[in-house]
């Protein structure tokens, strides 16, 4: 079997290794599966990429939203973009990024949800108080990761990745 090659070569003959086994170890030949641990080891970028699944779930909510409209679509990952840079800036902690990305994705879904309850053109009231349902459980999401991220933000160390300590003075030695 032939070795995974690193990701910047873009031979359609690595492609199509890549993609044969995938396909393999999708079938559970447990060799595929091997290779694509090494693949994977190899190529940190690639499981960086596909294993954000923050990055799916705004892709995710991005597709819904647009509809298939690109030019929709382009401009919510923009916009998406410059509120993750004025909430959470350039550097953040872990933790800090998770509630973050939570943020972002409640946002999403209440403003996609939002968009449903504004537009209930032949909807039964029954459809109507449903969809209304989601949204005020949605805002209620949206309003405790926000919260979350704020609370957080008081515990984290600033400027550091130190605890905050005290240190109190003790017992001088004499001597």
């Amino acid at each position: 079997m032939a070795e995974p090659t690193r990701a910047n070569t873009h031979s359609k003959e690595d492609w199509a290794l890549l993609t044969d086994n995938i396909k393999r170890a999708n079938t559970g030949d447990e060799a595929a599966v091997a290779w694509l641990q090494k693949f994977l080891d190899d190529n940190p970028q690639v499981w960086a990429n596909l294993g954000d699944l923050a990055r799916t779930a705004e892709h995710a909510w991005i597709a819904l939203i647009a509809g298939g409209n690109s030019l929709v679509s382009e401009s919510v990952r923009r916009q998406l973009r410059q509120l993750k840079s004025e909430m959470i800036g350039d550097d953040p902690q872990t933790i800090e990024k998770m509630l973050g990305d939570q943020v972002i994705a409640t946002w999403l879904e209440v403003k996609y949800l939002e968009t449903l309850s504004a537009d209930q053109k032949g909807a039964s009231i029954t459809q109507a108080a449903l969809v209304l349902k989601k949204v005020e459980s949605a805002q209620r999401r949206h309003l405790n990761a926000i919260r979350s991220l704020v609370q957080t933000r008081k515990l984290l160390p600033t400027g550091s990745s130190l605890p905050g300590l005290r240190i109190y003075p003790g017992e001088r030695a004499t001597g």
